[in-house]
């Protein structure tokens, strides 16, 4: 008798349960870089008979109590008045799936900011659901530039490394011999929320030793072959000082070429005969006689 209680019951809910909305995620976490686009997946099932016009499709972003919306839809019409500025011309539905059942939102363009929680929320005659799905924007530290230069206070070389990413990363330096060497390393966040870090260590200028600076998240290095690269750079520098020497001859020649131009036509008397405008000017204004010949000639 029980048993027969049970499948009862069974039969007389079941229609109710095949016609409540339910909706997943295509996956639970997306990991993008900085500047490319990304498209997050949530899924919803019944799908009705009208699935353009039953359907409400909303897309918020979340991090740390904070919340922007990225994207809703009612009834099959795009409501943009209250899309959250970050996001406008980046964040769109591709409508085409949403008869296969999938609210897919697409972000073009992507920033560090854009990294936090989705909310995809979906609402039809049959009921309403939600998932929320993980964004992490990074950006590698893919280029990154070295410097070196002699310290003036004592006999050392200052070598640096400097590169951009996101998330922080851990830098490490070494030498020829797999040695790990102590460095100064400074952190700083940019205006796009990237983070510069720069590294440096300090080596003996005489010592021939090779030494290289690695970004553990991405892999990117630099090295350093002393004492091949002072000799290279001071190769350089006597270059750019060749350069800066030529560009200011070039100019004082230019100068003392234009003295000349006005030396020769002042003494060819060009100009002489020709009355300057404020002179014009103010003779229109207090009404003063024209000059004659006469007196032209005695000025000249």
């Amino acid at each position: 008798m029980k048993w027969i209680n049970i499948f009862i019951l069974q039969v007389m809910i079941q229609p109710c349960l095949q016609v409540m909305l339910t909706t997943t995620a295509e996956r639970t976490s997306y990991k993008a870089e900085l500047g490319r686009n990304v498209i997050m997946g949530c899924r919803f099932f019944p799908l009705s008979q009208h699935p353009y016009e039953d359907l409400t499709v909303s897309w918020h972003w979340t991090s740390l109590a904070r919340s922007r919306e990225v994207y809703q839809m009612e009834k099959g019409q795009e409501l943009n008045s209250s899309q959250h500025s970050d996001f406008r011309g980046r964040a769109r539905l591709l409508t085409e799936r949403i008869k296969d059942g999938w609210a897919k939102l697409q972000v073009t363009r992507l920033c560090i900011n854009d990294t936090g929680t989705y909310q995809c929320k979906i609402r039809t005659t049959n009921g309403a659901d939600y998932k929320d799905i993980k964004l992490t924007v990074t950006a590698p530290f893919k280029k990154v530039t070295k410097d070196i230069f002699k310290s003036a206070k004592e006999d050392k070389l200052v070598l640096t490394c400097q590169s951009e990413g996101y998330p922080i990363s851990k830098v490490t330096w070494g030498d020829n011999h797999q040695q790990r060497l102590n460095a100064s390393t400074t952190v700083v966040v940019t205006e796009d929320g990237l983070f510069r870090i720069t590294t440096q260590i300090r080596v003996a200028s005489s010592q021939k030793n090779n030494y290289t600076c690695s970004f553990n998240s991405s892999g990117s290095s630099r090295s350093f072959f002393i004492p091949e690269d002072t000799q290279l750079q001071k190769g350089n520098q006597r270059k750019v000082a060749v350069i800066i020497a030529a560009v200011g001859a070039i100019i004082r020649l230019a100068l003392i070429g234009l003295l000349i131009v006005l030396i020769y036509l002042h003494q060819k008397g060009f100009g002489r005969n020709m009355e300057p405008d404020w002179a014009s000017r103010t003779r229109r204004i207090f009404k003063l006689p024209e000059p004659t010949s006469n007196s032209r000639a005695e000025r000249v």
